[in-house]
């Protein structure tokens, strides 16, 4: 019953319980070529070594708010971060590229594959969108298990993708050990018109909810925020972290995101 707090009764429809189950029955395929097939295996075992290699260190989860401009973000150029989806856009404000980058929605896979090809740092991206990515060889694909455990420990397996990026992103940063995980960058607000879950097609000129107006550029597919269940699914990450003498904070400028430990970027240094 505790599940059920995460959505509220009038944000339910048919057509959003019909697609919850499209997708997973559609998830099905996926996770048997994961099990089976040479490449599935490969990627599993690339995986398997990433366990613990960062254990007992510290990181920074880099999100894609607006308030990103706000954050002296250069002062992370000497630290180990995770940039998230189309962070890339942001470079020109930024003498450091990420450590690692994670995309997990299929969404920004397909619409901004070639771009992503193109970052050289090690990518964390959903398995479903591998035949984008024939020829990287700095990519491990995530097994994005909608059946699976609603936090995953071993990565290696299956993560979940719940509802949000940064979801999937701490899953893989507890995975690699890290103790302390900071996140920058996580407004946690949305501007948008509808029910969340929903792929709409952008109509503004700007997005108004990410560091660049062309985050999710007109003409764009994108999906819509579920900040009932982001909320949700954030405080399992943040029991988890504490269960094993872990930390997460929440260095956003103005964030309002209420379920981490908030820190002062500035105090951090």
């Amino acid at each position: 019953m505790d599940s059920i707090s995460r959505f509220k009764f009038g944000e339910i429809s048919c057509e959003r319980v019909i697609s919850a189950v499209l997708r997973r029955f559609k998830s099905i395929p996926h996770k048997i070529a994961w099990n089976i097939t040479k490449k599935g295996r490969s990627n599993r075992h690339r995986l398997d070594e990433m366990k613990n290699i960062n254990a007992g260190k510290r990181c920074f989860l880099i999100a894609n708010g607006p308030s990103l401009l706000k954050t002296d973000i250069n002062k992370l150029s000497n630290e180990i971060t995770f940039g998230l989806n189309r962070i890339y856009l942001n470079y020109n404000n930024m003498c450091f590229k990420p450590t690692y980058l994670v995309c997990v929605n299929m969404l920004v896979l397909k619409q901004f594959a070639l771009e992503l090809k193109s970052e050289k740092m090690p990518l964390f991206i959903n398995w479903q969108s591998r035949r984008y990515f024939k020829d990287t060889c700095n990519t491990f694909f995530l097994e994005n298990n909608i059946f699976g455990k609603s936090f995953s420990k071993n990565i290696s397996y299956s993560i979940n993708p719940a509802a949000t990026v940064t979801y999937a992103a701490l899953q893989i940063i507890y995975y690699m050990g890290f103790k302390e995980v900071i996140i920058v960058g996580m407004d946690h607000t949305f501007s948008f018109q509808g029910k969340p879950n929903e792929t709409q097609v952008r109509v503004d000129e700007k997005d108004q909810n990410h560091f660049s107006p062309n985050y999710f550029p007109k003409g764009v597919k994108w999906e819509t925020p579920d900040l009932v269940s982001t909320e949700y699914f954030y405080k399992i990450a943040d029991q988890e972290f504490k269960k094993d003498g872990r930390r997460i904070y929440d260095a956003t400028v103005n964030g309002k995101c209420t379920v981490f430990e908030k820190i002062e970027y500035d105090s951090i240094f």
